[in-house]
């Protein structure tokens, strides 16, 4: 017979407390989508080796957050990540998923609102830097 699995406690932080991210000490606290905090014990990732394919699939989500975060600036693109997940029956108010979703099936909206038709290099990871001038 299986066990069920328990959940950890939940603890009410201190108000003080309600906006804390990131890591301090061995906690690492994480402001989760509906507003709550969590705390976690930091993992030690210190003896870590990353196989190809690991560090393959980080770039490749870098490349699709760094999309992402330029895409939901513009406001016309935003509007259409936004309609799309409205098609999709996802939450539009989270465009940026969205983004992220529609760059990993190998759409680049912001590429064909630049560059047009031209070919995109391989190795190519939006910067803000990066962009053209808008006029």
């Amino acid at each position: 017979m299986a066990r069920k699995r328990r959940k950890g406690p939940r603890v009410r932080l201190h108000p003080m407390f309600q906006w804390i991210r990131g890591k301090m000490g061995k906690i690492v606290y994480r402001l989760s989508h509906n507003g709550n905090v969590s705390a976690y014990p930091a993992p030690d990732m210190s003896q870590v080796v990353w196989s190809p394919a690991q560090k393959a699939q980080r770039q490749k989500m870098a490349r699709a957050t760094a999309y992402g975060k330029l895409v939901i600036r513009d406001p016309e693109l935003r509007q259409v990540y936004v309609e799309m997940a409205k098609q999709r029956k996802l939450d539009p108010r989270r465009p940026f998923d969205m983004a992220v979703s529609d760059y990993h099936d190998g759409n680049d909206l912001l590429w064909q609102k630049f560059y047009g038709d031209r070919e995109k290099p391989a190795d190519w990871c939006w910067d803000p830097a990066q962009l053209p001038t808008q006029t």
